[in-house]
């Protein structure tokens, strides 16, 4: 018996981490009962990348020296836990129950799962806890309304589902409720009103249903409000109009219809107001102007009708694409003097573009030395006269896009002086006569996207201009990292996504997020004359290239073979001669080729992929034979070009990167014999090469089955085109956020049911023949029919904005 003492304390901390001991609130506990309860946590640990845990936490240290944990200074117990960003997996154990001193729980930033267990229940001192951005699965325990003293919970960006729990009523000094980013359902409960100590509720991006409770009027300490991609319908009710505190007001990517009320203008606290993609209709009101704090104002993808009021000078960022408003551009805009972002694209927007931004006299109200504009869009719209040269002091301008106005003058060459300016959309306008050669050595040395498609420029091709374009040149700064364009407004807490209407492959798509490494030239449908300059082969980093519909002349140059990354070449409609150079057939990324009515012959070059080329891609050309035209080239050999050297190794390394650029041509069993992938249709089982680090894939035909498999797991965006049946099966470690399907007809869509029980997905876009559908709300279940109506958004997104924690995911470089 004298050695019992001594042995029982050594059995529990044997045992614990195997078969466990919870002990009730009333039980008596010490330091000790806080390192078992730590050694239970640690031991459902599966993953801990840096080993902070294996190296640490041991009974050789104290426990109040352990990484992320805090004692009290009275009675030394363990009172706060912060695992931030460690990268830890596993499951949060009962014991952790035990810690009956702990105030503050923040786990945010792992991959913690599974369910929360109930003995949690017991840390009645909790004042902040603080689960966000792990994969938490099930219902949000009623059990959480038993935290009487907890001040902030933050639940986002886990798989909770069903409802929000009543009992969180219970919570009266509850001020932080973050539960965005889940899957939660059904409508916002009246009891929300008890929680008059709340400050900020964001339930965004979820799938709640149902009205804005007008109960929300009795929070009146809020300062922040996120409804935002729900499924919320009816009106704004006007009793937001009593929470003037309000500095963030968040409930675009719904179903509210109806007027912005006037009451808006009693928020005059706010800062930001974000009611894009909704079904708003009336005018703008005039009591926005009085809003003298507004720095960031989305109104993007609506109905909204009349004139722009008068604005507050205070705007960083000012969006209203995508609705009805006419008249002109109100020379007020010229005092907004902090303005960053401003989109005017897709109304009706008439007249000239302000005097105020072309008249010198008036540079230094907006357009001054100290004009901060980064990104001007003002497309789509019925805008007359000449581009305002007062954009040249703006010297943080990034993107310019006029494209699809009545804007006239010749070519801009001064924007050359913008040595910032990486997009310029010019297409679709009245612009005429000859680029020069610019005359400054650094002249659109940062430009990668230039579209000067649909106007009437004419004369050579400038090769001093293609020669500066040192962007295209060398390409993205950081290599090998798929970034996207997007400005951070430190201001505002968030960045904002950068977004443009490209044509490419014949189709006009509309990019909502831009990768830094997409180069683009279009000088298509103009006068163009001359030779293809040989120069355009040094652009290495070029991914589209299109000037057809031109009066080009002479021979297609063999330089432009050098273009390694081109994806869509389009040439047609021209004068060109010769033959088509055998070394096109180098240019592995090649996923169009239009060469169409000209006046070349010989035979066409072949290869693995230019085989997959049609007719399409050489018709009017009457001097062309081989296939796939039915002309033959008869038995003259001297039209025979020599053969391509294919190496198999370069061609499996070249497959699995152009999955990640979004370049896959086919998966079929001739293309790829004897790998492994998870990936089958009916007919064909296409076997890949390795898939590991693959975030990215595009299937471009054929009816596809996706099996739960390790090897589509790391997956987190998935593109099929011209799909007729399409069938997913999924396991849990699937990571899938984004999913585009592009049908050849609507018919394609009849029946398809689509599941998603595992894991929240955040973009779907449907693109039929006569239809586009897109959302970015969350879908637990959704049936696809042509005949009914889709419940999702009717329209495409806006530019999104995006909190500074949000993380996005890689996806293609085209469509």
């Amino acid at each position: 018996m004298g050695k019992t003492g001594f042995l029982l304390p050594l059995m529990v901390v044997v045992l614990v981490p195997t078969f466990g001991v919870t002990l009730s609130a009333d039980s008596p506990t010490n330091i000790t009962t806080d390192q078992l309860a730590l050694l239970a946590l640690k031991s459902h640990v599966t993953h801990d990348p840096r080993n902070l845990l294996a190296t640490n936490w041991s009974t050789t240290i104290s426990v109040c020296n352990w990484i992320g944990v805090t004692c009290g200074s009275k009675h030394q117990r363990v009172t706060a836990l912060d695992f931030t960003g460690m990268g830890l997996t596993g499951t949060i154990q009962p014991h952790l129950g035990n810690l009956s001193f702990l105030a503050r729980l923040n786990i945010r930033n792992n991959n913690f799962h599974g369910p929360l267990p109930v003995d949690l229940a017991n840390l009645r001192r909790l004042k902040h806890l603080n689960f966000g951005n792990n994969s938490f699965s099930g219902e949000i325990p009623s059990w959480f309304g038993s935290f009487t003293k907890l001040q902030s919970l933050f639940l986002y960006g886990n798989n909770f589902t069903g409802v929000i729990p009543s009992t969180l009523g219970n919570l009266s000094k509850l001020e932080i409720l973050a539960l965005f980013d889940n899957q939660l359902s059904g409508e916002i409960s009246s009891i929300i009103g008890n929680l008059t100590s709340l400050k900020y509720l964001e339930l965004s991006s979820n799938s709640l249903t149902g009205k804005i409770p007008s109960i929300i009027g009795h929070l009146t300490s809020l300062k922040e409000l996120g409804l935002s991609s729900n499924y919320l319908t009816g009106k704004i009710p006007s009793i937001i109009g009593h929470l003037t505190s309000l500095k963030e007001l968040g409930l675009s990517s719904n179903y509210l219809t109806g007027k912005i009320s006037s009451i808006i203008g009693n928020l005059t606290s706010l800062e930001q107001l974000y009611l894009y993609s909704n079904n708003l209709i009336g005018k703008i009101p005039s009591v926005i102007g009085n809003l003298i704090s507004l720095e960031g104002l989305d109104l993007s993808y609506n109905s909204l009708t009349g004139r722009i009021p008068t604005l507050p000078p205070s705007l960083f960022l000012f969006n209203v694409a995508e609705n009805k408003l006419d008249g002109k551009i109100p020379s007020s805009i010229c005092n907004l003097s902090s303005i960053e972002i401003l989109y005017l694209s897709r109304n009706n927007l008439s007249g000239i573009i302000p005097e105020c931004l072309g008249s010198l006299s008036h540079l230094e109200i907006l357009f001054s030395k100290s004009c901060l504009l980064r990104s001007f869009h003002v497309d789509n719209n019925q805008l007359e006269g000449p581009i305002p040269q007062s954009l040249v002091n703006c010297k943080d301008l990034e993107v310019l896009d006029f494209g699809n106005n009545k804007l006239n003058g010749t070519f801009p060459s001064w924007l050359g002086n913008l040595k910032n300016l990486q997009i310029l959309v010019l297409h679709s306008n009245r612009f005429y006569g000859h680029i020069s050669n610019p005359e400054v050595a650094s002249s659109f040395s940062h430009l990668r996207i230039i579209d000067l498609s649909n106007n009437d420029f004419n004369g050579c091709f400038p090769t001093k201009f293609f020669e500066n374009l040192h962007a295209i040149i060398n390409g993205s700064e950081k290599k090998g990292q798929a970034e996207y364009m997007r400005y951070g407004l430190s201001s505002l807490g968030m960045y904002y996504d950068e977004s443009l209407f490209i044509t490419t492959k014949g189709l006009k798509w509309e990019f909502k997020r831009i990768l830094t490494i997409l180069m683009v030239i279009d000088f298509s449908n103009n006068r163009f004359n001359g030779e293809i300059p040989e120069i355009l082969g040094e652009l290495g980093s070029l991914i589209v290239l299109n000037l057809s519909h031109n009066s080009l002349t002479g021979p297609m140059p063999s330089s432009l073979s050098n273009l390694s990354k081109l994806e869509s070449l389009d040439l047609s409609s021209n004068k060109l001669q010769g033959r088509i150079p055998t070394q096109l057939v180098n240019l592995d990324f090649l996923q169009v080729l239009n060469l169409s009515c000209n006046n070349l012959k010989g035979l066409i070059p072949r290869s693995n992929h230019f085989d997959t080329f049609t007719n399409d891609s050489y018709s009017g050309n009457l001097g062309l034979c081989g296939f796939p035209l039915s002309k033959g080239c008869g038995n003259n050999k001297d039209l025979e070009p020599p053969p391509t050297k294919f190496d198999d190794t370069r061609r499996e390394m070249n497959w699995k990167f152009s999955i990640l650029m979004g370049s896959l041509r086919e998966f079929s069993k001739n293309m790829l014999e004897g790998k492994s992938a998870e990936v089958e249709d009916e007919n064909n089982t296409a076997n890949a090469p390795s898939l590991r680090g693959v975030l990215a894939i595009t299937i471009l035909q054929g009816d596809v089955n996706f099996l739960p498999g390790q090897s589509l797991a790391r997956f987190s965006a998935i593109t099929l085109c011209r799909t007729q049946q399409w069938k997913f099966k999924y396991s849990p470690q699937h990571k899938l956020r984004h999913l585009k399907i592009q049908f050849t007809g609507l018919q394609a869509i009849i029946g398809a049911d689509f599941s998603v029980p595992e894991f929240q997905l955040k973009s779907l876009h449907f693109r039929g023949k006569d239809q586009t559908v897109s959302s970015r709300n969350t879908a637990s279940i959704l049936t696809i029919s042509s005949s009914q109506k889709l419940p999702i958004d009717q329209q495409l997104e806006s530019p999104q904005h995006h909190k500074e924690t949000e993380h996005a995911a890689t996806e293609h470089i085209l469509p």
